[in-house]
């Protein structure tokens, strides 16, 4: 069968009618997708671009989401820290509370007469271990063996200067009295167990050859008021405690030395950039658990809320564990800002990668719609123009007739 030959006319018009019909295609497809680079074959440069900053839009706005688990357990840390400093200010209140009612539980020695010989050394030990502070009395003008006519209260009210001008037992919260019988009386308000050593024979030992050590409290001096204020005090430091336990957040507890890696970028090995997030001293070390020993709100006890100088050192160590609970606070709200801004950095990059990669790979839908309207326009008006080069070759097939 031979092949069919078309007239110069009838192809050239079918030709450009068969382009215009591609070009209305590829616009109606632009205008469905929304895209005028579908694929690599639309232009393999631009989609390749834009396929690798979408890439790095998705792998950014994953890593935004370990963002907000780091900022949602700093938030936990941080509100654990505000209940804890309140219960801490509450526990502040009970030790002061404590102090300004009378009923301290003093502990005295028995009395000791002081006879006429010339003392050559004497101490008193206050505490034991590590802290105990041993205080040696001076007693070089103790030589009463000299000292005629002295009679016992005087001896006994001149080892009592002795002790009261010792400054460390002074710091330490003991004194020395002379009771109605004209003895020596130790007093304890140290809260810590006393004990009382004596050098030379026992002719010439202030204390005796076998003194008894001096109790670091009498708990039956202290007052109701004092032992309910210890009582709530106690309350207060086991609901600290779980405070800071139950402070954590899907599995992280910064009051709890727990530390979270919070990465800021999608790379890995040495490009990777990240923040760790941890409870920290003001050296830098880590700060550990966070308790009320290690607050400095030690355990309620007798021995401490019976003393006045004990209750003034737990004081002391509260104040102090404030301060450092200020210090956490402050730190996690330097990491909370941190992460929050780099969150929102991220967030612009992802916006920023992705106005890229539709800069490369979006249609103009303005501009395809004109040109879909301006392509029917071309291909009615082909159609047209292919109509009267048919009509032409029919008029040749008339003359033939």
């Amino acid at each position: 069968m031979s092949s069919i030959t078309l007239s110069a006319g009838v192809r050239s018009n079918l030709l450009s009618l068969q382009g215009t019909a591609n070009l209305l295609e590829q616009t109606q497809n632009r205008l469905a997708t929304g895209k005028k680079v579908n694929g690599p074959l639309d232009d393999a440069a631009a989609f390749f671009t834009a396929q690798g900053l979408n890439s790095r839009a998705n792998d950014l706005s994953s890593i935004t989401q370990g963002m907000q688990n780091g900022m949602k357990t700093i938030d936990a840390a941080s509100k654990g820290i505000d209940s804890i400093s309140t219960t801490m200010e509450t526990m502040i209140g009970q030790v002061r509370q404590a102090l300004q009612d009378p009923g301290n539980a003093t502990s005295r020695s028995t009395g000791f007469t002081i006879a006429e010989e010339d003392f050559t050394s004497a101490s008193i030990i206050v505490g034991s271990g590590a802290d105990a502070v041993t205080a040696n009395l001076d007693t070089s003008s103790l030589d009463f063996a000299t000292q005629t006519g002295t009679d016992a209260a005087a001896r006994a009210n001149a080892v009592a200067e002795v002790i009261n001008g010792n400054s460390d037992l002074a710091t330490a919260g003991v004194s020395a009295e002379v009771n109605d019988s004209d003895e020596l009386v130790i007093v304890n308000d140290s809260g810590r167990e006393l004990t009382l050593s004596d050098g030379g024979t026992a002719a010439t030992q202030v204390f005796g050859a076998t003194p008894a050590n001096v109790a670091a409290v009498d708990a039956a001096n202290m007052s109701d008021t004092r032992q309910s204020l210890m009582n709530s005090y106690n309350d207060l430091r086991t609901e600290l405690d779980a405070l800071a336990r139950d402070s954590g957040y899907n599995g992280n507890n910064l009051l709890m030395g727990d530390a979270l890696e919070v990465v800021f970028n999608e790379l890995t090995g040495n490009d990777r950039t990240s923040f760790e997030i941890s409870s920290k001293q003001a050296d830098g070390t880590a700060f550990g658990n966070i308790t009320s020993d290690r607050l400095g709100g030690v355990a309620g006890t007798a021995n401490n809320f019976g003393s006045n100088y004990e209750l003034e050192s737990m004081l002391e160590g509260m104040q102090d564990g404030v301060s450092e609970l200020r210090s956490l606070s402050s730190q996690l709200g330097t990491a909370q800002t941190i992460v929050e801004n780099r969150e929102s950095f991220t967030k612009e990059m992802v916006n920023t990668l992705q106005a890229g990669a539709d800069g490369l790979t979006l249609a103009d839908m303005n501009e395809e719609a004109a040109n879909n309207l301006a392509l029917q326009t071309k291909q009615q008006l082909g159609q047209s123009a292919l109509g009267l080069a048919i009509q032409n070759d029919q008029s040749i097939l008339q003359l033939l007739r």
